[in-house]
């Protein structure tokens, strides 16, 4: 038989990766490691040996009282998250979330609103939730303020759920921004896209209030087939993240410092954003025929966005920041890119989370209930959520970027009945 896959990988493994995984090649761990539970291994899923006590050195690192592995990803760990707060209320959506959020709520079949405002008073008036799930740091490396809504939402009653997929780093280092493990009683921490760990490699940090109710709903969703080369990983990238973490970020910052100070007027511009290990690049030209020139030198992004280019920086990759902008200064520059300029959306959303669905085309589902959320991926935010209306302006969006959308089936959109 062909091996498409295999070929693939193999013709690409020597390009420059400034995407997730972070660990861009740079760990080897021994394949013998790929074990099952064995009387020595422990079990993820019940741990109480030496899975537990590698949870607990993390748990440690972290400075936060629970931590759980997961190696099937930062969505196992929102699917935990809201099957164990299903009954406590409402939940309420404060701004932007993956669609792994909305899929999680639908599952559950919870009560659910969202608020696409700034104001997050307001937004736990409106809604009164009980649970509420914001996204920090986003795509572009920037954060909410966390601090704020997390005071908020004590006074409100309601528990603060962050998914913080981008920001499993901030913990190891003054040069970044705070990490939301500060300001929530349940964090979820993607490891694999800003540390050393294999793809799949994720934490949940949660407080002893939950534990019960997180443990058993983990049980119930994560895979039953964990894999221990991914919690290796996990357990290796915090120990040396905890111990040479200032030293790993002096290093970068002044990798990507050097680097903007040498791009200067060379046809780029470089965005500020509140991880400086995020590097989102602003082109003269079309974003995606930038990348595809990039990617013709061997050099793959994380993703673009209109005229954005996002980079993620790693101590693996950090070295090759001068090749980075040697090809962006010679990208073609074509006629710019018109912005994304996303449709306007009503600032509070009920969510309507419906069991009966049929396909309809694209076009003719203006004025129908979406079944589920569709937007662009990345960075994954939806466009029109569950229960909202689709529009002229939502469709004309979607169909302007079809080939960068979730949610649709095959250019179909699925509608309640």
């Amino acid at each position: 038989m062909h091996t498409p896959l295999n070929d693939i990988l193999k013709s690409k493994e020597n390009h420059l990766s400034f995407h997730t995984p972070a660990h861009n090649g740079g760990i080897v761990i021994d394949t013998r490691w790929d074990i099952t539970e064995l009387s020595f291994s422990d079990n993820l899923l019940n741990a109480e040996g030496i899975i537990l006590e590698s949870e607990r050195e993390v748990a440690k690192a972290y400075k936060v009282e629970n931590v759980l592995f997961s190696t099937a990803g930062a969505t196992t760990l929102i699917h935990t998250v809201v099957r164990a707060l299903k009954n406590k209320g409402d939940f309420l959506i404060y701004g932007n979330a993956h669609k792994s959020v909305y899929n999680a709520l639908r599952i559950n079949n919870v009560k659910a609103s969202l608020y696409t405002g700034n104001d997050v008073k307001e937004a736990l008036e409106k809604s009164g939730a009980k649970v509420v799930i914001c996204t920090s740091p986003d795509y572009f490396g920037n954060t909410l303020n966390l601090k704020e809504i997390g005071e908020e939402t004590r006074k409100a009653g309601a528990t603060l759920v962050v998914d913080s997929a981008h920001g499993s780093h901030f913990a190891f280092s003054t040069l970044l921004p705070t990490s939301a493990t500060e300001y929530a009683s349940l964090v979820i921490l993607s490891q694999h896209k800003t540390m050393s760990v294999l793809t799949g490699g994720a934490i949940l940090s949660y407080s002893n209030e939950f534990k019960k109710e997180v443990e058993r709903s983990f049980q119930e969703v994560h895979t039953t087939s964990p894999n221990y080369l991914v919690m290796a990983s996990i357990e290796k990238a915090t120990k040396e993240w905890k111990e040479r973490g200032e030293e790993i970020y002096r290093a970068m910052h002044e990798a990507v410092s050097q680097f903007k100070r040498v791009s200067e007027g060379k046809g780029f511009k470089i965005l500020d954003t509140d991880d400086f290990s995020r590097l989102v690049v602003e082109v003269e030209g079309d974003g995606e025929v930038v990348a595809k020139y990039l990617e013709e030198k061997g050099i793959y992004p994380e993703m673009v966005y209109g005229s954005k280019i996002v980079f993620i920086i790693t101590p693996f990759n950090a070295k090759n920041l001068n090749l980075l902008g040697e090809a962006l200064s010679n990208a073609p520059c074509k006629q710019k890119r018109e912005e994304f300029a996303l449709p306007q959306r009503e600032k509070f959303i009920p969510l309507t989370f419906g069991s009966e669905c049929e396909e309809v085309s694209l076009e003719s589902a203006a004025g129908r209930v979406s079944y589920r959320e569709v937007g662009l991926y990345p960075p994954g935010v939806p466009v029109v959520s569950s229960g909202e209306k689709f529009s002229e302006e939502s469709i004309n969006f979607l169909k302007e970027h079809l080939n960068f959308t979730f949610g649709l089936e095959k250019r179909y959109a699925l509608v309640l009945k």
